[in-house]
């Protein structure tokens, strides 16, 4: 039985408000996070609705998998699925996506084409989560040329009673709500990625 594993920055992926993420050093299909602020406070929302609605959650395409805590030299780690592409590599952040995508390095129809199916996705499985950070979603690219959005952060909410993990019509309600404010951010950001033809066949009605 491993009693600790030793993280450092040859295993560090990125950080985000509470936790830094790293490549697990024994497996790397894996990797660990790290509250690195000493506030636990998302974790446990995450794990609280990962709980709660395990029937709804594990069949789903876009949340990674959840593995449990392990001992770190940083202290506990909780391990998740690493989201890789068909390289092994980390895959690319939304923003990352979306900004070479601006940018030109990605043509639009594959852009259309990741985010239709996201909505699809999102809108199916109505996954709970209250943050707009394009770095909580991963465009994973496994195999080649086929990609599928991951969420790999921030998921559930902090409310006391929430009412979406019991009752779908409010998970529907909040999804549809989430997802038009994400399309109104993605047009704004990126203009040349996210036309406004495009914003109008992601727009949920």
């Amino acid at each position: 039985m491993i009693e600790e594993i030793t993280l450092s920055d040859d295993f560090f992926i990125g950080m985000g408000g509470r936790q830094k993420t790293f490549i697990h050093p024994l497996d790397p299909s894996k990797c660990v996070k790290i509250a690195y602020s000493g506030n636990i406070r998302d974790v446990e929302k995450e794990l609280r609705y990962r709980r709660i609605c395990a029937d709804h959650l594990k069949n789903s395409l876009l949340i990674t998998k959840y593995f449990g805590t392990v001992q770190t030299n940083f202290g506990t780690g909780y391990v998740y699925e690493r989201v890789r592409d068909y390289d092994g590599n980390t895959s690319k952040d939304l923003g990352v996506f979306l900004r070479d995508a601006d940018a030109g390095k990605i043509p639009l129809q594959t852009v259309e084409n990741v985010l239709m199916k996201f909505k699809e996705d999102f809108l199916r499985e109505c996954i709970v989560t209250v943050d707009r950070n394009t770095a909580n979603f991963m465009v994973q690219e496994s195999p080649k040329g086929v990609y599928q959005v991951r969420i790999v952060d921030n998921i559930g909410t902090p409310v006391l009673i929430p009412l979406v993990y019991y009752f779908h019509f409010a998970a529907e309600w909040k999804a549809r709500r989430m997802w038009n404010i994400w399309v109104n951010d993605m047009f704004a950001h990126f203009p040349n990625a996210v036309s406004v033809e495009l914003r109008e066949k992601l727009f949920s009605k």
